[in-house]
């Protein structure tokens, strides 16, 4: 048995210097004393924070030997979490505590193991076990809309997390996997099935609470209308919150078979090759408006292809997902001075369960949506949550619509792999490996419902000439209609090389290098369909987007490992460890888009469409951009700072006259010292050993001895989109784009630097064992 408790808390600060909105210490301590006194609402800090963990993991296990050829194994794990995790405000958004999270989880998992021998050079391993989570996100705070409100170059957020008002996730799954090998001469051949039935119950209503923005703090405190309202809401129950009956409820059979032969050709070679199946099943069909084949398909399709391959109604069917795959180890000589591996094979992943989950909620009669975009007058501030406001003439079937295509594929790449391993003289070892990922089916979403009739292009821009459409629903009964299809587009490779050794005295050193890059269309970050959509990077609008580096591309990483052990005894039971990490690296990769709340949608496009992730144009002169006076700058002087700013980048100044490609750029170099000392004490008294082991780690050691030092960096906001310049309105003519750049600064001096990633921290321990 085991029992652990945990209790973290990590500090996150926040210097209101660093804020670049308009609004000032007591003006945001006046808004704080506005929403007590006048609601009963305490919004929380806006200052310093911390995120808090509180957990239980129990561990038990018994062990049964039934005889001679058969053990049965009964374990079961316990695990209860609960996060605390408010937004820490920074440079371009004030965050007060209680529009943060509260994330209860708590799993339970259950297995029942027997190996057994049934016959000679045989022997079979069979697992069954239950798994149940249970997951409610809530607000960290009492019950209120969410609030958002411009404040010049920033923002001020209170409420509700406009994402925990409904929320709530019940899994159970029922595995069955059994192996059964047979080690025949040269061959050792395992057939195996692993079948898993899942569950689901998925509660997700954004924005239940009712989502506002607002022109300023005096418009919200003066009463003013919102600028911007959304809502989310139940069409079967009149319930806000968790409970309503507008969850997702459905089933799910993944079963698989495999065959893999582990073969010894030589004593120098060994191959290995095998074949997976795989066939994902949707037991339960989701609910739609029964019209919609017939009337609003028809339309879609007219303008989107990909809008043939799916139905109404429809979960992806059932589809033979192969992985075939050979690998190999070659030994050049006997003292295995010298090694050959590698291997390639297609590789099927899970698909979160959150994506297709939708299709059973967002279908036109569960839920209701409402913006200002549909209401019949202004929106005034409601501060209770059961009083919200619904669209007055709401028709069914009605909202956001989920699709997936019906030969939709769960995610899959095809990977190769190719190392090469030398044990050199005086005790060196030396590694170079590569590896190559290739993109098979990935996800990728479109708004079907969108019309792609451009109104106007850009005009005065350089030959930036994106479109712009007209702002209309083929079928005006849906908000949004967002189809998830596969695509192939995306790769990835790393290589790494290794040089390492153990020396005599003690000490153990290791250094590796490692460059790795990837591109993709959609990351998959989301847990949301329209937020999956709406993150996706382009030029001419999210229905198109572009192919470029992956959020996850891993760049350059140098990492030195060394450690020397110190016996104090013969025996060796009484010992001081130190360990030396460095860590190099030049990763986090992000792109230049266009900035400011207006360029949310530059493209026209109908949907959810509140991020700014169109990419930038690069101007090559002044004559390609039209800047217009702000903030006491002339458009004269800010043409002086982006040129400037634009010379001081090399792959701006390399690059003018085109669109900024998707993560273009690489955060600065960081070098990361990490320090960890080890004492063990060990001593017998009658039979028993006793052990006791002294711990300190240091991380970002460098930080500690000079506070300049150890600095990680970040895009202004904590995203991945720097805004090169920020977009105003248009010209007179309607279609000339103009902009505003005030940013006097350059280099590393226009990013944040990450604050708690950059300090230094500390851990000390002790640890007793008896044997």
């Amino acid at each position: 048995m085991n029992a652990e408790l945990q209790r973290d808390a990590v500090p996150q600060p926040f210097s209101i210097g660093t804020y670049t909105g308009n609004a000032t210490p007591a003006a945001l301590d006046d808004l704080r004393n506005t929403l007590i006194s006048r609601y009963g609402y305490d919004p929380g800090t806006y200052g310093d924070v911390s995120d808090e963990l509180r957990g239980i993991k129990l561990f038990g296990k018994i062990d049964l030997n039934l005889n001679a050829k058969s053990r049965l194994t009964l374990r079961h794990h316990y695990t209860k979490a609960e996060n605390f995790n408010p937004n820490v405000s920074n440079a371009l958004r004030i965050n007060f505590t209680n529009n943060g999270a509260y994330f209860p989880s708590i799993t339970n998992v259950s297995a029942l193991e027997w190996n057994t021998r049934p016959r000679q050079r045989t022997s079979n391993n069979l697992i069954l076990s239950y798994t149940s989570v249970r997951e409610d996100r809530d607000p960290l705070g009492a019950d209120f809309p969410s609030v958002v409100i411009n404040d010049g170059a920033g923002q001020i957020a209170f409420g509700a997390d406009p994402f925990a008002s409904a929320t709530e996730l019940n899994q159970s799954v029922f595995t069955l996997t059994d192996n059964y090998k047979i080690f025949a001469n040269k061959h050792t051949i395992t057939l195996g099935t692993h079948n898993e039935f899942y569950r689901v119950y998925n509660l997700f209503i954004g924005q239940n609470f009712g989502a506002y923005r607002f022109g300023s703090i005096a418009d919200f405190t003066d009463g003013r209308p919102a600028l911007e309202y959304d809502r989310g809401y139940s069409l079967v129950d009149d319930i806000a919150g968790d409970g309503s009956a507008a969850g997702a409820r459905f089933s799910v059979l993944q079963w698989a078979v495999y065959a893999q032969d582990e073969i010894a050709l030589s004593p120098k070679l060994r191959l290995t090759a095998g074949l997976r199946l795989d066939v994902p099943v949707w037991l339960d069909k989701p609910f739609i408006a029964p019209d919609f084949d017939d009337t609003t398909l028809p339309l879609l399709q007219a303008q989107y292809d990909v809008a043939r391959r799916t139905r109404a109604g429809n979960t992806p069917g059932p589809q033979l997902l192969l992985s075939p795959r050979v690998g190999f180890i070659h030994q050049f000589n006997p003292q295995l001075t010298r090694t050959l591996r590698g291997g390639v094979g297609i590789f099927t992943s899970r698909m979160p369960m959150v994506w297709p989950a939708t299709v059973y909620t967002n279908n036109g009669i569960t839920l209701g949506r409402v913006d200002e975009s549909n209401l019949p007058a202004p929106v005034a501030f409601e501060p209770d949550v059961d009083a919200q406001y619904v669209h007055p003439n709401f028709t069914i079937p009605s909202g956001q619509i989920d699709l997936f295509t019906e030969d939709f594929k769960y995610p899959q790449v095809l990977k190769a792999n190719l190392a090469y391993d030398w044990r050199l003289k005086w005790g060196w070892f030396a590694s170079v490996e590569g590896v190559f990922t290739k993109t098979l089916n990935n996800i990728v979403y479109t708004n079907i419902n969108s019309d792609t009739t451009v109104q106007f292009r850009w005009t005065n821009l350089g030959d930036d000439d994106r479109p712009v459409y007209r702002r209309n629903s083929l079928d005006p009964a849906y908000s949004s209609i967002y189809l998830a299809h596969n695509t192939s587009q995306g790769s990835a490779y790393h290589l790494t090389g290794t040089l390492s050794k153990s020396f005599g005295f003690g000490l153990d050193a290791s250094v590796s290098y490692t460059y790795g890059d990837a591109k993709a269309l959609n990351e998959g970050t989301s847990s949301q369909n329209a937020s999956q959509w709406r993150g996706q990077v382009n030029t001419d609008g999210r229905n198109q987007p572009v192919l470029g580096r992956s959020d996850f591309a891993l760049g350059h990483r140098v990492l030195g490992v060394f450690t020397y052990k110190l016996n104090w005894n013969k025996s060796k039971n009484t010992a001081t460890t130190v360990t030396l990490l460095y860590e190099g690296l030049r990763s986090s990769p992000y792109s230049y888009v266009i900035g400011g709340n207006l360029a949310r949608n530059l493209n026209r496009e109908t949907g959810s469409t509140d991020a700014n992730t169109s990419l930038a144009w690069i101007p090559a002169t002044a004559a390609d951009i039209q800047l217009i006076d702000k903030d006491g700058l002339t458009a004269a002087q800010q043409w002086a700072l982006l040129d400037a700013f634009i010379e001081s980048d090399p792959y701006l100044r390399d690059n003018r006259g085109q669109y900024a490609a998707k993560n273009s750029n690489w955060m600065p170099f960081a070098h990361l010292f990490d320090i960890s000392l080890r004492q063990d004490v060990g001593f017998k008294k009658g039979w028993k050993k006793h052990n006791i082991q002294l711990t300190c780690d240091i991380f970002n050691v460098a930080n500690l001895i000079n506070p300049n030092w150890g600095a990680r960096y970040q895009v202004p906001g904590s995203t991945n989109y720097f805004p090169l310049y920020q977009f105003e309105r248009y010209a007179a003519d309607g279609t000339t784009p103009q902009f505003s750049f005030t940013n006097p600064n350059t280099g590393v001096e226009t990013l944040d630097i990450q604050d708690l990633a950059s300090r230094w921290s500390m851990r000390v321990g002790v640890r007793y064992g008896l044997d």
